[in-house]
């Protein structure tokens, strides 16, 4: 299996809420779970901006998620079996909570989903974050420019070389990315789009019991491969 895969990732998918699930994937036009494009024809409307698929096009590439170890690729002496038989291994240690209620943010240029609190979150990441790495090959060199390590600050800076991601522990906020960088002229009309198309979806009490496993082909899109409940989920 590795061999289909450059990169793999750690997400949380709202596979528990078949509102949000749906949603997702129409928002993005891109179902990792079947592999293939969506039409949006689940939406009610679409919106009026010009170029919309250009607005979508980063999130797109990893399908509808909230990242908990962000996408690595293996270290040549381990193999995805690896990879799988130690997420297993983490998501023992872990019991199953509820969101607290999604809400639409701008975070910077660009659009997420996030709780209002997400301390149970961060514990889940730094979990994965922490176990996994030692499956985590260093990253090149064109992956490091990537980061733009010179508008990191200088605790992200020190993380990026550490743990392959400048965006963990203290640094760490759980979101649903919903759109790519946003020029300010057009970050508005999305927001008000966003808030009247999520009055629809339930966003309360989102039901967190496990994680799933992406991968990522040469395509550049992330597939799902596998999910893994947390084994401590409460009944």
């Amino acid at each position: 299996m590795e061999k289909n895969y450059k990169r793999y990732a750690i997400y949380y998918v709202p596979t528990e809420n078949p509102e949000l699930d749906l949603f997702g994937k129409c928002w993005l036009g891109w179902d990792p779970y079947k592999g293939v494009e969506t039409t949006k024809s689940d939406l009610s409307k679409l919106p009026s901006f010009k170029k919309f698929s250009s607005l979508v096009l980063t999130p797109k590439q990893y399908g509808f998620h909230g990242t908990i170890k962000a996408p690595f690729r293996l270290k040549n002496e381990y193999t995805y079996n690896d990879l799988e038989n130690k997420v297993r291994e983490i998501s023992k240690q872990i019991q199953s909570f509820h969101l607290d209620k999604l809400v639409i943010k701008k975070l910077g240029n660009f659009i997420a989903l996030t709780p209002s609190k997400n301390l149970k979150v961060n514990d889940v990441s730094n979990k994965f974050v922490e176990g996994l790495d030692f499956l985590r090959d260093d990253l090149s060199e064109d992956e490091i420019k990537k980061r733009n390590p010179h508008k990191l600050s200088f605790n992200q800076k020190k993380k990026l070389f550490k743990w392959g991601y400048p965006y963990v522990f203290n640094e760490f906020k759980f979101h649903l990315t919903l759109t790519g960088k946003l020029r300010i002229e057009e970050i508005d009309n999305v927001y008000k789009y966003l808030q009247t198309i999520l009055k629809s979806v339930n966003l309360r009490k989102i039901h967190f019991k496990s994680i799933c496993i992406f991968g990522q082909k040469t395509d550049e899109k992330f597939y799902f491969i596998k999910k893994i409940n947390f084994t401590h989920s409460k009944h």
